[in-house]
């Protein structure tokens, strides 16, 4: 039986998601690469911290906003701002004013980010939520493909100025995308009676209190962290290993390269369905990769492990979102996405901390490090799980 083709807005959205993300990761990696050009290690670490711990404070309530008010109008005008602030970046000669736009960019991504997740049912439509989050992950690896590579051949050609200007670019076409081919979803406004600060842990409450979310957390949280060390870490060590900035582009687009057909098996009946094989099959590829990077420091070796553990990630990813909508009620998901994106940045941000060298270990013991404690993880949530009886059957959905 033929599949049924893609909704049109469906297709243009996950255009428009592609076109974002490129811009997203062309203009981090061009801080990146400035900070480890022009200043000390701490200031790639600081590029990496601005784009994280922002947002935690105000994630929960971002969170709330969404669910309670109309979430194709949050969406579009938190990527509106997104596009002023990358401008303000782009007119700025200087670094650290640079990096506190990029600061204040993620802290409305998080109401962009949530927004979107809330609303892929409605733009999936025929299609289906399995097939829509595997082409929107999908598309997001592709955009990570090519990024590195032509993000850093610019860097070096044009600096960074013009690619934070791209990206402000790529803001203002997303948000026609989502002007125009977006359905919008029920317009509940909060009564002016009503405190923002009411509902803003149902987020938590409500993914703790899932039979099949709460066990994952941990786990997530401790896969996240490890692989997260090796972020900061793998830039001082890949690009010593490489000796060119365009040859570590291209080094990090090879784990791209894999995150792509593994976000395209969730479109897979048979496999996008089986949403935890793909987080904990994933999980373990990736740090089965990273260990490889650490103990064999030969580019081309490194290169393979990357497509597979990208391949790894890009299957993760996809079973993370699928796990969070069939759990999570509808009229939750946006408070629920918002507090997953608290839990990522907290661990990514511990994680590039101490992934930094000289905080604890060298670059390439803190990869080891991060490898070692991603298969641990994968391996207790195996048992764990197991033994919940979770990976024996296929758990009932939320309506």
């Amino acid at each position: 039986m033929s599949r049924r083709p893609l909704p049109l807005p469906l297709l243009v959205l996950l255009a428009g998601t592609f076109l974002s993300t490129l811009g997203d990761g062309v203009a981090t990696l061009s801080l990146v690469l400035e900070a480890a050009r022009t200043g000390p290690t701490w200031w790639v670490t600081e590029v990496y911290l601005a784009e994280l711990l922002p947002p935690l404070l105000l994630a929960p309530l971002l969170g709330v906003l969404v669910d309670r008010t109309n979430a194709k109008r949050i969406w579009l005008a938190a990527v509106l701002v997104q596009a002023v602030l990358f401008a303000g970046a782009a007119a700025t000669p200087f670094f650290h004013a640079q990096v506190l736009m990029l600061s204040l960019a993620n802290v409305f991504a998080v109401a962009s980010s949530a927004a979107g997740f809330k609303l892929v049912p409605a733009v999936a439509g025929t299609a289906g939520m399995e097939r829509a989050n595997s082409g929107l992950t999908a598309a997001m690896s592709l955009s990570t493909l090519i990024g590195p590579g032509l993000g850093a051949a610019l860097f070096t050609a044009v600096g960074n100025a013009w690619l934070l200007g791209f990206n402000a670019a790529t803001f203002v076409v997303v948000s026609l995308v989502i002007w125009g081919v977006v359905p919008g979803d029920r317009d509940e406004r909060m009564s002016l009676s009503t405190s923002p600060f009411t509902g803003a842990l149902d987020g938590l409450k409500v993914m703790w209190n899932s039979p099949v979310i709460r066990p994952l957390l941990p786990i997530l949280a401790a896969v996240i962290f490890a692989t997260s060390i090796e972020g900061v870490a793998g830039v001082f060590y890949l690009r010593e290993i490489t000796s060119s900035d365009t040859l570590y582009g291209f080094l990090l687009s090879a784990w791209a390269l894999g995150a792509l057909p593994g976000s395209l098996i969730g479109a897979w009946e048979s496999v996008g369905r089986r949403h935890l094989a793909m987080v904990l099959g994933g999980a373990a590829l990736m740090g089965s990769a990273l260990l490889v990077e650490g103990l064999v420091p030969v580019a081309v070796v490194i290169a393979v492990a990357f497509v597979a553990g990208g391949f790894g990630n890009g299957a993760h990813n996809v079973g993370v979102r699928n796990v969070v909508h069939h759990h999570v009620p509808a009229e939750m998901q946006g408070r629920a996405w918002a507090y997953f994106r608290v839990l990522v940045n907290t661990c990514v941000a511990l994680g590039f901390l101490l992934g930094t060298p000289g905080v604890v270990f060298d670059a390439r013991t803190a990869i080891l490090s991060s490898g070692a404690l991603a298969l641990l993880a994968t391996a207790f949530a195996v048992w764990r799980l197991r033994r919940a009886g979770l990976l024996r059957r296929a758990p009932a959905t939320v309506a």
